[in-house]
């Protein structure tokens, strides 16, 4: 990754926009841009015989020595687990079995684990998906439109806005050197689909560094900024013994 040009992200924030700045001619798809990105990721390349532990430490710039971590398990192709842990409380989670369990835990709403929908669980299910928001774009009826190659901190990068059901309009930023994404900003623009309040502030959401996995290529340092905060993850990678308690209990 060039990280010249993270650099200057976290210097200049709030200027993503690229507002004002011509496009040279478009010489591909978003569909490509986006398919090359994901073919980079390749996540069907993990491994099959172990889950893949994620754990991540999450921290607000506004308060650097509260965190909190979020612990992640995956087996392919579709058992998962997520807990957001504060200490010693667990806040929020999601589990599945990828056939008949389907359940969630949300401190805010109620104490334990609780079934849900498997409707219900594949609607919560992007707020933990590690493998991140274009993933499932098909699936999820996502408008791509391409804006072409943009000159951005003397780097050029592809440029595709998508329209989801499940938010705002928002805008990807990929390097056109490594196709890797390392922007998306949030617009204030309602999506086609939803009637969601436009926030006065537009969030975003930056990849600084990604850390291969075998054959697959992840996210390692991530930034937010969520009401006017910027949140920071950390996160690692390793292989553990396939254990299916983690995917059907609550307490494995």
């Amino acid at each position: 990754m060039n990280k010249r040009l993270f650099i200057f992200i976290v210097a200049s924030l709030l200027a993503v926009t690229v507002t004002g700045q011509n496009p040279q001619k478009e010489i591909d798809t978003a569909e490509a841009v986006v398919s090359r990105y994901l073919n980079l990721m390749n996540i069907e390349s993990l491994r099959r015989d172990s889950i893949l532990y994620i754990e991540s430490v999450i921290y607000h710039r506004s308060s650097p020595h509260d965190t909190a971590i979020m612990k992640r398990w995956y087996l392919p192709p579709n058992r998962m687990r997520s807990e957001l842990w504060h200490g010693d409380t667990l806040l929020q989670g999601a589990y599945t079995d990828g056939k008949n369990i389907f359940k969630e835990c949300d401190k805010s709403m109620f104490n334990g684990w609780t079934k849900v929908a498997m409707s219900r669980y594949y609607n919560i299910e992007p707020l933990y998906d590690f493998r991140g928001p274009l993933y499932h774009w098909k699936a999820n009826a996502v408008d791509l439109t391409y804006k072409g190659i943009w000159h951005f901190n003397n780097n050029e990068v592809y440029r595709v806005v998508a329209d989801s059901p499940n938010g705002y309009v928002n805008h990807y930023l990929f390097e056109k050197e490594s196709g890797l994404l390392f922007f998306i900003e949030e617009t204030n623009s309602h999506s086609t689909y939803s009637n969601h309040k436009a926030e006065e502030h537009p969030d975003w959401h930056a990849y600084h560094e990604y850390q291969p996995i075998g054959n697959a290529i992840l996210p390692s340092i991530e930034s937010y900024q969520m009401n006017e905060d910027v949140i920071f993850y950390f996160t690692k990678y390793r292989y553990i013994p396939i254990d299916m308690r983690i995917f059907t209990e609550d307490k494995p």
